[in-house]
């Protein structure tokens, strides 16, 4: 942070789920006064050891801090923060520095940092990839867009939350790059349900397909991480939500199609997921996705 800034070690956060929570844990033990806002009171008594100190308006938080930290669903739930009456754009100080760690939509972030630079605050969208198992283990990948300078401030935070942090360009570029994480693991996924699928209807053994696509070139972290689910049954606990792949899938189905892009791939993968989670239980495993496809195997 600026040397000059009388809370340089004060970072307000909003968005303690269960990867802003990890992430502000990590903060707190790095010796950061975490400041939090949640929209409801139940959030901090769910979090009681967690020791971060509960603000009691986002004015209030804004008025202690230069820092601020989002991690919240999506590019809806962000403007509202920012730009609400009462919100982030009315209450922060001047050079504020806004860090986005939510996944929302890339054609959107170019505005809202323009919006908030004419309120001198400066935004860093900074969406992060790894789920909340790499949050708990400050493990996450993190792809910042924005000013260079600006990153250049937050950088020495950003090291206790992940491993592999990179500034990727201007406004939207982290958003961007994030989107393609997501549009490569699930486009990925779907086909290795169908393949898995084709290979069990062929009467072969799901346990050594799953051995020998490992062993050949097919060989990925996602083919590791979902092949396991398929072969098991789901009986596995889960290490990613649907809702959350499917919501990030279609958030970016959507923009293509905006832009008038024709991305097959993706506009299937996101109706897929779209019926999975329609389908089943929020907090199911997104590998689940094999079960989709096979109830549409035979048309």
């Amino acid at each position: 942070m600026n040397s000059s800034s009388p809370t340089q070690n004060t970072i307000g956060f909003i968005g303690l789920g269960n990867m802003g929570s990890a992430m502000a844990g990590h903060l707190c033990n790095a010796g950061y006064n975490v400041l939090a806002w949640a929209r409801n009171a139940s959030t901090f008594q769910a979090l009681a050891d967690l020791p971060v100190k509960p603000q009691p308006s986002i004015d209030a938080l804004c008025a202690n801090t230069r820092l601020i930290a989002l991690n919240v669903t999506n590019t809806a739930d962000v403007q509202s923060l920012l730009f609400r009456e009462g919100g982030i754009a009315q209450c922060a100080q001047p050079g504020t520095i806004v860090v986005d760690f939510s996944t929302i939509d890339a054609a959107a972030v170019a505005e809202i940092a323009r919006m908030l630079k004419a309120k001198q605050i400066d935004y860093i969208d900074c969406p992060v990839s790894g789920g909340a198992a790499g949050a708990r283990a400050a493990t996450l990948s993190m792809m910042a867009g924005g000013d260079w300078a600006v990153f250049q401030q937050i950088e020495p935070m950003l090291k206790h939350l992940g491993k592999t942090i990179r500034h990727v360009g201007p406004s939207g570029a982290g958003q961007a790059i994030k989107a393609a994480n997501q549009m490569v693991l699930c486009i990925q996924l779907v086909g290795i349900a169908e393949a898995m699928n084709y290979a069990l209807e062929q009467g072969a053994e799901l346990s050594v397909v799953l051995e020998l696509l490992q062993a050949g070139l097919p060989a990925s972290r996602v083919l590791d991480w979902a092949g396991p689910h398929m072969v098991n049954g789901f009986t596995d606990p889960v290490s990613i939500e649907a809702h959350l792949h499917a919501k990030d899938v279609r958030m970016v189905a959507d923009a293509a199609k905006r832009q008038g892009l024709h991305l097959p791939l993706l506009f299937k993968t996101a109706e897929l997921l779209d019926e999975l989670v329609a389908e089943g239980p929020k907090s199911q495993d997104t590998s689940r996705v094999f079960e989709v496809v096979r109830k549409h195997m035979r048309g």
